[in-house]
């Protein structure tokens, strides 16, 4: 039996992976399956090639194969955490996936554009992104359209806050939000 595919995709920099570890420590047997690593591999294993990972043309089909593959293995949902703001490129994956009889539940996180500016900026003093800071207003434009959706405004929302809206769209149960180990030096310091 195949798992589903919990797919959390929004710009960059505004925590996907954050709210996908919440999602994946409360929820019992799910996966969490990180595409970054394939696209490490890919221009690793790749002569000459220097563009996105995910513009390889190889990426898909490894994707889709690794997928399947993982959904069969895997006790609970996969979760997937990238993004892919191509319209082209996403439409592929995801028509990919449904041929491959899997079931995919899509959300974007939608942040405010300040969000994705200020990630944008940390992204490129590390020299990490992939946008441009023209591209940001079309992305997010397209974030917006029908075929990006389920969509989740994260505004000032906490990780596990976000996991459980997932969860609840899903109809998964979430097991309680990890209790906080400093909770006791926190008491303390409010007595004072």
């Amino acid at each position: 039996m195949r798992t589903p595919i919990i797919w959390i995709n929004g710009p960059f920099g505004i925590a996907k992976a954050t709210v996908a570890r919440a999602l994946n420590e409360r929820l019992p047997g799910s996966f969490l399956f990180d595409p970054e690593e394939m696209g490490t591999a890919l221009k690793k294993l790749t002569p000459k090639f220097t563009g996105s990972s995910q513009e390889h043309p190889m990426w898909i089909p490894l994707m889709l194969d690794a997928l399947q593959y993982a959904s069969k293995e895997a006790d609970g949902p996969l979760i997937v955490p990238v993004t892919i703001a191509d319209v082209a490129r996403h439409r592929r994956l995801m028509s990919g996936l449904k041929d491959r009889g899997m079931t995919v539940h899509h959300f974007t996180l939608l942040p405010p554009s300040e969000v994705v500016q200020a990630g944008l900026r940390k992204q490129s003093d590390a020299n990490m992104t992939s946008w441009d800071h023209s591209e940001v207003e079309q992305r997010m434009a397209d974030f917006h359209s029908e075929q990006f959706a389920t969509h989740i405004s994260t505004g000032d929302q906490q990780p596990h806050t976000i996991a459980e809206q997932i969860g609840q769209h899903v109809g998964l149960n979430l097991r309680p939000p990890p209790s906080d180990p400093l909770r006791w030096l926190k008491a303390l310091g409010g007595r004072r």
